[in-house]
């Protein structure tokens, strides 16, 4: 897997989610982040470009491997959306970027959430920090490729390409999420990623959530619900973020066309139980 893609937070360190006024209100009632498929993302793009990575990266290390070590990975890479979905929630490490406001915070009137990082991690998922050097991602998707190709070497060749180098292709196919393109380096993603299986079902196949570790306790996987976007239906799942009665809330920026009163909001976070909060307006001027 991409070991340097993978976010290990400082203490204290805070990651940021913009979003609308509306869905800054159920965050805060409800408890909950959203996971929504990574398909249905922004950009078109989201899924591809990371594959669009490892075909470079492959070409870059044509010559010093095995035309059949590149086979058995693509097989594993292109075919991993026949076997996993991925869902994601979006975060940044910054709290105030006026290309998010306009872009995920209804035009600047929105809200920009700061969250606990080393809490909210403790989620079911994979914590990506996004890369969006092109060179860069070459060279680290290279780099892992080169890597797994000598252990699989030093393997009895009838011990080569099995269940070990079947889990490492799809972590790597994962991970591959985190890279992106260029054009959005302003908004320093941290991307949470959440599996999803798929699994025959009568004459197709169903989603199923496996599960994995909540707060450091196993749990066996929760509802997937549905909502419709353009007329396709988009699997999502929301995962309450209290642990042990803490919210790892601690800051809440109001967007620069957002004329809420920063008391009011103070009053309302504290009325419903989200304590603590530093709230305060953004700096961006936006009109």
């Amino acid at each position: 897997m991409l070991e340097n893609r993978h976010f290990n937070p400082s203490e204290n360190q805070l990651i940021y989610h913009y979003c609308s006024a509306e869905t800054f209100h159920s965050i805060c009632t409800n408890r909950t982040i959203r996971f929504s498929d990574l398909f249905s993302m922004n950009d078109f793009l989201e899924i591809h470009w990371g594959y669009h990575i490892w075909e470079k990266a492959a070409n870059k290390i044509y010559d010093e491997v095995t035309e059949e070590f590149l086979e058995n990975i693509d097989k594993i890479i292109s075919g991993s959306s026949l076997k996993l979905n991925y869902l994601a929630s979006c975060f940044s490490l910054e709290g105030d970027v006026l290309s998010q406001w306009r872009a995920y915070a209804d035009d600047g009137n929105g809200y920009c959430i700061g969250f606990d990082a080393n809490q909210i991690i403790d989620l079911p998922v994979t914590a990506l920090e996004v890369l969006y050097d092109e060179n860069q991602q070459i060279h680290e998707v290279a780099d892992i490729l080169t890597n797994i190709y000598n252990v699989e070497m030093n393997l009895p060749e009838d011990e080569r390409y099995g269940t070990d180098f079947f889990e490492i292709c799809a972590l790597l196919a994962c991970d591959l999420t985190s890279l992106k393109n260029p054009a959005f380096s302003e908004e320093k993603e941290i991307r949470l990623i959440h599996l999803l299986n798929f699994e025959e079902s009568n004459i197709f196949f169903k989603l199923v959530d496996k599960g994995g570790t909540y707060f450091g306790k196993e749990y066996e996987g929760q509802e997937i619900k549905f909502r419709m976007a353009n007329n396709l239906p988009v699997p999502y799942q929301d995962y309450n973020f209290i642990n042990n009665d803490i919210s790892p809330i601690r800051e809440v920026i109001l967007g620069p066309k957002n004329d809420s009163r920063i008391t009011a909001v103070s009053v309302y976070l504290e009325t419903i139980g989200i304590d603590n909060v530093e709230v305060k307006k953004s700096k961006a001027s936006y009109r």
